[in-house]
């Protein structure tokens, strides 16, 4: 559907032909998970990976958009609730968050949309997938219609600028506990509480050691989600470190890791992606102390190191609604192809949506899913204190 002799249309499947693209997809680029250089980390180590797949829309002559994606052999996951119940093999076109770059105009959203839906038409992959879209977004709006929609919070924290107005924004209700548990565990521990920040690459055999001590007793292990010491998440960390990026910010209590808070520090944002805590020292709210002393120090940062945003990441949770004070709707889209597996794939995802909605609503209306969640998550939490398999977690 290029509409205009003036539009044309190319796709980028060969690593060679990136860096052909890379000035304008760098002027472009706003956050990490876009960034040209962290994507080509994860297209040389991804071990699901298959190629690039990267859409440039050309106007009169010029690159004008941009639609960052890779084609993976994936387990395509379908959940009920936090259980996985088929994990049926798929080839996805899987497209970054903050991928789409360049001009989003409404004819453009339309015209790499339809690429996209050809790409799918001829066979190159079983589906594509928009990794949580802004709901807001021009190409949200004017380019897909998906039935598969599941709308969700995604909160950030423009960061004031003294440590007082800091505390002064939040409720005086949420202050009085912050700063109630905070006194408790330094009172518990007297000249025995430290936070420390990773950030080089000669820090992160320390830091992973001391995330996964602390990650492995979290309810999030038991879900196989998050953080989890491995070779690609190594691998990350490392590229992290090596831009200067990096933060893995670790909270001790006797000398003992209890909790963590990984992310990337970018231009002037610090993008949220890993937190996680020792269930042994909930009643002190470990997270929330870290996450405050951590953001103390970004209220007195300046020059380059200067943070004025936090981005809390993925998912929702009650300390981001505490620290938060701008938010956004986003949903994950699917696109599936008209091949029989495309279509089983559609058919699968349509009927575990159903069943954890209806699910959900009834839990809803008796009052029973805050119970529900915490019930899983504890079982879940038993299961993984003895694991020595993966964390992360979006939750403190």
């Amino acid at each position: 559907m290029v509409s205009s002799p003036e539009v044309s249309i190319r796709v980028v499947r060969d690593l060679g032909e990136i860096e052909e693209i890379r000035g304008v997809w760098s002027a472009w680029n706003r956050q990490p998970n876009s960034d040209i250089d962290f994507y080509l980390t994860v297209l040389r180590c991804g071990p699901e990976v298959v190629r690039p797949h990267i859409i440039v829309l050309t106007r009169s002559g010029s690159a004008d958009a941009l639609l960052i994606g890779r084609i993976e052999d994936t387990r395509f996951e379908l959940k009920m609730g936090y259980r996985t119940v088929f994990r049926p093999a798929a080839r996805t076109l899987t497209f970054v968050n903050g991928g789409f770059l360049g001009n989003e105009s409404p004819e453009n959203c339309k015209v790499l949309v339809h690429a996209v839906k050809g790409a799918l038409r001829k066979g190159e992959a079983d589906l594509a997938f928009f990794n949580l879209l802004r709901a807001d977004s021009p190409f949200f709006r004017h380019g897909l219609r998906s039935p598969f929609l599941a709308l969700q919070p995604h909160r950030a924290f423009v960061l004031p600028d003294t440590v007082e107005e800091l505390y002064q924004s939040m409720s005086p209700k949420v202050r009085e506990n912050v700063r109630w548990r905070a006194k408790k565990l330094l009172h518990d521990y007297p000249r025995n509480v430290t936070v420390r920040c990773f950030r080089s690459t000669g820090e992160l055999e320390r830091a992973v050691q001391d995330v996964e001590e602390v990650a492995k007793r979290t309810y999030q292990r038991g879900l196989g989600v998050g953080f989890v010491d491995s070779s690609m998440m190594r691998q990350r960390l490392h590229f992290e470190a090596q831009k200067g990026w990096l933060r893995v910010c670790v909270l001790y209590v006797a000398d003992e890791p209890c909790a963590f808070w990984l992310g990337a520090l970018y231009q002037d944002t610090f993008y949220g992606s890993y937190t996680g805590y020792d269930p042994s020292y909930a009643k002190y709210s470990p997270g929330m102390f870290l996450f405050m002393r951590v953001i103390e120090e970004f209220c007195g940062s300046n020059g380059n190191q200067r943070v004025r945003e936090i981005d809390w990441g993925f998912g929702d949770a009650q300390y981001k609604s505490f620290l938060g004070n701008r938010e956004w709707q986003e949903s994950s889209i699917y696109l599936f192809s008209p091949t029989l597996r495309g279509v089983r794939l559609r058919f699968l995802t349509a009927s575990m949506m159903l069943a954890d909605r209806l699910a959900r609503r009834v839990l809803i209306r008796a009052g029973l899913l805050t119970k529900a969640k915490k019930v899983w998550r504890d079982r879940l939490r038993g299961k993984a204190a003895p694991s020595l398999a993966s964390d992360g977690g979006k939750s403190i």
